[in-house]
């Protein structure tokens, strides 16, 4: 038997501490001042520890109080998205996705209008990566190497290019790879190697990987690349519409296949649900557009 404290203590706190007022608090979740004050002080000889010290101007939280306060928040967040989920008028066709964040925003995202033209019902939510442990997903797409997708299904590989913004060119030519800063892609706390594996295959030996700018997404390193704030090495599935469009331009003719990449991941009893049978469908007929060749610029 689970030893927590009530959901009525813990939505009582979480509001005491975003008014840090009793009455304030109170009048939000329709009780009275001393129903508030009291279950505070319930709370508090359940933690044993004070939460709340009284000032002139109010409330004032404890170290303890600052520690509890994120938990509580996302366990209610949890608990309020399941609650919604139940609620859904037809789940049947409510289709609950976790995606790679550069995976969304780029390659999803300008993909979701058709994919809901072709099935009208199909009611689509994004849930953050961060939440994977505790919410109920039915497809998730991936990032990472080959040998991380097992039991997955393999989508594709990275291709990494080299590539800037025709807003660094000076008459009509790119600066030499070694005068600008290098974009890269953070992975935890350390850089993602992939400057270090296209520079080695291009035997680029002369260009050192130092220095740069770091991002903790691609996107962010695309968004950046995109008003000339340096050169990146990319997924150019990832940048296929800046390919197009001119914003970014090919640097070099190599494109290197990378060990990372993108892999369907279907929970187990969720594989014969038809939402989940047609967003495999739809997901791997549109990936293959992937391989097809693209217009765009590039300078050596």
């Amino acid at each position: 038997m689970r030893k927590l404290p009530s959901l009525s203590m813990l939505r009582v706190f979480e509001e005491t501490c975003r008014t840090l007022s009793f009455s304030k608090a109170a009048e939000a979740l329709f009780i009275t001042q001393s129903a508030a004050s009291r279950q505070m002080k319930q709370l508090e000889e359940f933690l044993g520890k004070l939460l709340f010290v009284r000032s002139h101007s109010g409330l004032v939280l404890t170290q303890d109080a600052m520690l509890l306060l994120p938990v509580v928040r996302q366990s209610l967040d949890i608990l309020e998205e399941g609650v919604r989920h139940v609620q859904l008028h037809n789940p049947l066709q409510h289709l609950r996705l976790q995606i790679a964040p550069t995976f969304a925003t780029r390659w999803l995202a300008p993909r979701l209008v058709m994919l809901r033209r072709r099935n009208s019902q199909l009611q689509i939510a994004l849930i953050s990566e961060a939440r994977q442990k505790y919410c109920d997903f039915d497809c998730a797409v991936r990032f990472g190497a080959l040998a991380e997708s097992f039991g997955g299904e393999w989508l594709c590989h990275e291709q990494l290019v080299l590539v800037g913004s025709p807003l660094l060119m000076i008459n009509g030519v790119f600066p030499p790879l070694n005068t600008q800063p290098q974009l890269h892609i953070l992975n935890g706390d350390s850089r993602m190697d992939t400057w270090q594996r296209w520079l080695a295959a291009a035997g680029r030996t002369e260009v050192q990987e130092q220095g740069g700018l770091e991002f903790s997404t691609q996107d962010q390193v695309i968004n950046a690349c995109i008003t000339g704030a340096g050169y990146a090495v990319l997924d150019k599935m990832m940048i296929r519409n800046e390919l197009q469009s001119g914003l970014l331009a090919l640097l070099s003719p190599l494109e290197l296949k990378s060990t990372n990449g993108y892999w369907l991941e279907i929970p187990p009893g969720k594989r014969e649900l038809p939402r989940v049978r047609y967003f495999q469908d739809w997901l791997q007929a549109e990936i293959v557009t992937v391989t097809e060749p693209i217009q765009c610029l590039m300078h050596e």
